[in-house]
């Protein structure tokens, strides 16, 4: 019989209750079959919570070691300092796996019988479905997408019915890379590649899976390994866009320098569009990524984006406020407990708009002499549109607070302007600074 020893890492900041829900998960796992006996060793690297993390799995999960690294270093630190905590120590595979998953009791053998029976792959990462949409598979690993310099996703958003057939014929799939949500690692992957790049979240996996393919180890994806991760359509901030720009950068320059210009020539069009609707805000975190690349900072950013941002209390300040708040905006369950207390307290009046095609070309005539709603809170990813128009103030919900935005004329013309001015710096400083890589 086999014998296989793991140490799962879970990296962790502040999520205690997510945290829990997959300990009780790993505590379900499926450990021995017929030819395989694993050993689990689990970690949790706790960048610092304040949520009482460390306390709480100390005295309620003895058999969990929690690491504690003193500050939030991100998934990227927080994944390092775990990886050279127990490298050293007697393991043959070591699990990454993000707090906020949900696991299958077969999802560690499928993995570790991918390593057992194929030397020559080195890392082989789960089957990804959507928690909130359990019959959508969110991917299955990854490929390079050269024509858009980005990633696109195996099996992302396809329906699970629909490609259980194909799945099913699949010990596994080659893939170039595999999200660090569920990804096993031979312990000599670790040794000969290092730890992951300093980037403090996001693209982290994807450059240490091409670094790992650069040493001659395949990359792979188990689709019989299972687990259920929060949709990034739920968790994505606008924020994310500046790690998303800049570590992309760091990415390509060093495995594929020539997609660092190619990536700011696609998005063009996508700032364009932001500025031409208002949210030029958006711009300046992308453009910020960039411009953070250049100088060659990485981690954390520490330095507040170009751009105000304000709590709910900073804008419902107004007695007697006609409220639109779109209801995708409402479904942040804190936002809404506090619109609907202000409704009750009738501090605040809610406007709805009006449904039939007459009804608002009469309201958007009216809008014209006199806007009927005070203030609108709409979604930064996708606007309501419609409500702009009526309201005299607008401001865009960023998930974590809330910045004006400015939709007259003047202030469009001038965000499409800007747009174009950053665009050409950037473009000639980055061709400047990728010209040594794309000699080579």
């Amino acid at each position: 019989m086999a014998i296989a020893q793991v140490a799962a890492i879970i990296v962790t900041w502040n999520k205690l209750q997510d945290v829990c829900l997959l300990l009780q998960d790993l505590a379900q796992l499926d450990l021995h079959t017929i030819h395989l006996d694993i050993h689990l060793d689990i970690y949790v690297v706790d960048n610092a919570s304040t949520d009482g993390t460390q306390v709480h799995l100390e005295e309620s999960y003895p058999h969990v070691k929690v690491l504690q690294t003193g500050k939030n270093l991100g998934g990227s630190g927080g994944f390092s300092y775990g990886l050279n905590a127990v490298r050293g120590l007697d393991y043959d595979y070591l699990w990454l796996l993000d707090n906020d998953i949900r696991v299958d009791s077969e999802a560690l053998v499928f993995l570790v019988k991918t390593l057992l029976h194929q030397p020559e792959i080195g890392i082989v990462g789960s089957q990804i479905r959507k928690r909130d949409d359990p019959g959508t598979i969110q991917e299955i690993g990854g490929f390079v997408h050269k024509q858009k310099a980005h990633l696109t996703t195996h099996f992302g958003n396809a329906p699970v019915a629909s490609v259980e057939p194909i799945l099913r014929e699949q010990q596994h799939l080659l893939v170039d890379i595999c999200a660090a949500a569920s990804l096993l690692v031979r312990r000599q992957v670790v040794e000969q590649i290092g730890v992951f790049e300093d980037y403090f979240l996001h693209f982290d996996d994807v450059e240490w899976c091409l670094r790992a393919k650069q040493a001659s180890w395949l990359i792979a994806a188990n689709p019989a390994s299972i687990v259920w991760h929060a949709s990034p359509d739920f968790k994505y901030r606008p924020w994310i866009s500046y790690y998303d720009e800049r570590n992309l950068c760091y990415c390509w320059q060093k495995h594929q320098p020539q997609l660092v210009l190619k990536r700011i020539w696609v998005l063009l069009p996508k700032l364009l569009y932001y500025a031409a609707t208002g949210r030029y805000c958006i711009n300046q975190i992308y453009f910020q990524g960039f411009f953070d690349f250049l100088k060659g900072v990485r981690g954390q950013r520490t330095q507040p984006f170009p751009y105000t941002e304000y709590s709910l209390d900073q804008i419902l300040y107004q007695p007697d406020l006609v409220l639109f708040v779109q209801d995708t905006v409402c479904q942040n369950s804190e936002l809404g407990q506090q619109i609907q207390q202000l409704q009750a307290d009738e501090k605040i009046r809610i406007w709805n708009l009006t449904q039939t095609i007459g009804s608002y070309l009469w309201t958007l005539l009216s809008a014209l002499f006199r806007k009927p709603v005070d203030m609108a809170v709409v979604a930064w990813h996708k606007p309501n549109f419609r409500v702009i128009p009526m309201a005299k103030q607008i401001y865009l919900f960023i998930g974590s607070g809330y910045t004006l935005a400015d939709f007259r004329i003047s202030a469009l013309l001038g965000a499409i302007a800007n747009t174009f001015y950053n665009f050409c710096i950037i473009y000639w400083q980055l061709r400047r600074t990728m010209k040594p890589y794309l000699r080579r």
